[in-house]
């Protein structure tokens, strides 16, 4: 209710006048005097108010006779004067504070009331500013977030810098200026710490050029409390948003790579990251399932993401370690891939995706940015949302990979000759079974284990193994003799599966990792396992439809392969040696003194005499070696992952094996003829000719 002022003034000097002209003593005209005076003072303050006490002294002074009585009156007009004018100014404060505050609660008000219909975090805090501008008279708000190593960015131009916003995100309070301006504070500031999961997303920032009331400051922060809590709220609607479009995306997705280009449809603009990729350890390497890249670095990192040749990095250390590797500063790291920061990747992740019994993730998941973005835990909380999604996701696709991968097995075996399908077994296991990288295939024949296939540098396969042998080796347990066994030897492990059949045990599968002590765990042997019945089934089937096809490459009098079963093998070897980059030798042996022995002791002896060379070949040879006699006095020998080096030791070895046949004083000597793929020779046919050459040349030389 407002004062009705002018009237009181008119009201207070009509009084004094009605006093002096009724000749009432100037007591009487004395309150009038100082309702008159102390109206004035109020309302002009103290320096109309003495003017107006001075003004009412004179009066007194005309109509009062006694100095005295004129002296205390001018006192006392004084004083309600001053003390007038300090009442009004205590009531025009209070006003202007109540006026503050009301404005500051009608912003406080309708701020709650609008905040709520913000359905975007990013459109919250880009609008915020203008609407607390409108809403706050003379004051300008700035909105600032993390732009990473602890630095903060505004999300609009024209903000003024203040340590007062990196102060309110350290101490996680709010925090405003106390002094009045000066040269160091310009204007009087409040920054408001915005929070989201019990950490600072962004700071809100409000300048003025009046001071703060701590009433003030109660009802802002109050309403950055407020915003917080929309945040969050906002923020969960969209994980949970984002996990729903995931999830049922996944759900069609029909193999393991779909899943994977699924996935970073949706991570990538979710987390704000340029590019990244799903690796997937296999054989030894992390290759790529699926990849996003930007266009300008597609040429450059597209082999990268195919195959991480290099051993090291954030990926590496996230497979090894089984937790996610996070880093703000990526082109300061010593471990840093030359590729990623020559493209200026600077904010990187890898996050391990862990299916079930893994020990460690065998899929990596990598995010990166070329700017500086933080990780925080909204962020990191988005990460481990999906990666639960794609754990499961991969799970299914990789045992639906398997089932196929075995089915097509036994469907095409028959079409490979049979040598070749223990290789193609062996190949199978080794790419499906989580942290094979080589391995073996042995074999049950004729009561020994004899090394049908190989991959890598494993065990040695070059001769045949007894059944004690083979169990010592393996550590056959009487209760359990067909479950896998994971074996660790320094810096190698092998993981050993006996493949029985009717109650023996047909076949042993090694698998072997060459540098991870730990690669193998229960998901490994799990999958090897679904490999023991197909094996089975098949190297049973194997061992009677060899024994058809040998009738049909075997040599009928040495018992050696023949010249069709080389034809057949010699392409096989090369092709296999040339898609696992192996060194594969080849030798040619041509016999002497094989004539005189037919023409003095008849063919009969010539005969004896071949089947005497060829045992000698065969007790000579190692396992992985094959032997063949290639027509008439001429035989031929494969040697598997053997170089020039060691085909000449094996030549040596040989040539010695034969030069000990002898009968009735006339023995045997050989010449022979080596090559070398891929070092001498790029093909099948430059191999065997290559090879025939230097046998006739060693003959001439002879000669």
């Amino acid at each position: 209710m407002t004062l009705p002022y002018p009237l009181i003034l008119a009201l207070s000097l009509a009084a004094t006048a009605a006093a002096y002209a009724l000749g009432l003593a100037g007591i009487y005209a004395l309150p009038w005097l100082m309702i008159f005076t102390a109206t004035v003072a109020s309302l002009r303050g103290m320096g109309v108010g003495l003017a107006v006490a001075l003004f009412s002294v004179g009066v007194i002074y005309i109509f009062q006779a006694s100095l005295q009585e004129h002296l205390v009156m001018g006192a006392i007009l004084l004083l309600s004067a001053y003390l007038a004018d300090q009442v009004g100014a205590s009531l025009r404060r209070a006003h202007r504070r109540a006026k503050q505050l009301a404005q500051v609660q009608d912003v406080f008000l309708q701020g709650m009331e609008v905040v709520p219909r913000f359905f975007n975090r990013q459109q919250l805090l880009l609008e915020l500013p203008l609407m607390l501008s409108n809403l706050l008279q003379n004051t300008r708000s700035h909105v600032w977030v993390p732009a990473g190593d602890g630095q903060l960015r505004p999300l609009a131009e024209g903000a003024e810098t203040s340590p007062l916003v990196g102060q309110a995100v350290r101490e996680h309070r709010v925090v405003w200026t106390t002094q009045a301006p000066s040269r160091h504070w310009e204007h009087y500031e409040v920054a408001l710490p915005l929070r989201m999961r019990d950490e600072v997303v962004a700071v809100l920032q409000l300048v003025r050029d009046t001071p703060w009331q701590k009433e003030e400051l109660e009802l802002t922060s109050r309403l950055a409390r407020a915003i917080g809590y929309q945040l969050e709220h906002l923020y969960n609607l969209e994980l949970r948003r984002l996990l729903l479009a995931v999830a049922d995306d996944l759900a069609s997705a029909g193999d393991k790579r779909e899943v994977a280009e699924r996935v970073l449809r949706h991570l990538l603009p979710a987390l704000g990251m340029e590019a990244g990729a799903v690796l997937q350890y296999r054989q030894g390497y992390l290759q790529g399932l699926a990849w996003q890249l930007p266009l300008e670095l597609r040429a450059g990192l597209e082999p990268l993401a195919r195959q991480l040749t290099y051993r090291r990095g954030l990926a590496w250390q996230a497979y090894h370690s089984g937790m996610p590797q996070f880093t703000e500063r990526y082109d300061e790291l010593p471990e840093a891939i030359p590729e990623l920061t020559k493209a200026g990747f600077k904010s990187l992740a890898a996050y391990p995706v862990h299916t079930r019994d893994a020990m460690k993730g065998r899929v990596v998941l990598v995010l990166g940015s070329r700017t500086r973005m933080p990780w925080t835990r909204s962020r990191k909380e988005i990460l481990l949302g999906v990666e639960r999604l794609l754990s499961s996701a991969l799970e299914r696709a990789l045992l639906e990979e398997v089932h196929q991968r075995i089915n097509r097995l036994l469907t095409e075996a028959w079409t490979y000759p049979s040598g070749e399908v223990y290789q193609h077994i062996l190949e199978a296991a080794i790419e499906l079974v989580p942290g094979s990288e080589a391995g073996s295939l042995w074999v049950r024949e004729k009561g020994v284990y004899v090394c049908r296939a190989v991959l890598g540098p494993v065990w040695d396969c070059t001769k045949t193994q007894s059944e004690e042998e083979m169990q010592a080796w393996y550590g056959h347990v009487q209760s359990s003799p067909d479950s896998p066994r994971i074996r660790v030897e320094g810096s190698r492990a092998n993981l050993c599966l006996p493949v029985s059949h009717q109650g023996r045990v047909l076949a042993y599968l090694n698998l072997d990792s060459l540098e991870d002590p730990e690669a193998f765990a229960e998901d490994s042997l799990a999958t090897a396992q679904l490999f023991a019945t197909p094996i089975a089934s098949l190297v049973h089937e194997l061992k009677n439809r060899q024994a058809l096809e040998e009738a049909a490459l075997t040599d009928e009098l040495t018992g050696l392969y023949n010249r069709r079963a080389f034809e057949q093998r010699l392409v096989e070897e090369v092709e296999r040696a040339r898609r696992y980059c192996y060194p594969l030798s080849l030798l040619v042996l041509d016999l002497r003194n094989f004539k005189p022995i037919n023409d003095r002791l008849g063919h009969a002896m010539g005969d004896r005499a071949l089947v005497a060379v060829a045992r000698a070949l065969r007790q000579s040879q190692r396992g992985a070696d094959l032997v063949f006699r290639w027509g008439g006095d001429e035989f031929v020998v494969l040697l598997p992952q053997t170089d020039a080096e060691g085909a000449q030791a094996a030549a040596s070895r040989l040539s010695e094996a034969v030069s000990r046949v002898c009968l009735e004083g006339i023995c045997l000597l050989v010449n022979v003829g080596r090559a070398t793929f891929p070092a001498e020779a790029d093909s099948a046919e430059a191999l065997l000719a290559l090879a025939d050459a230097r046998m006739y040349e060693d003959k001439k030389r002879v000669k």
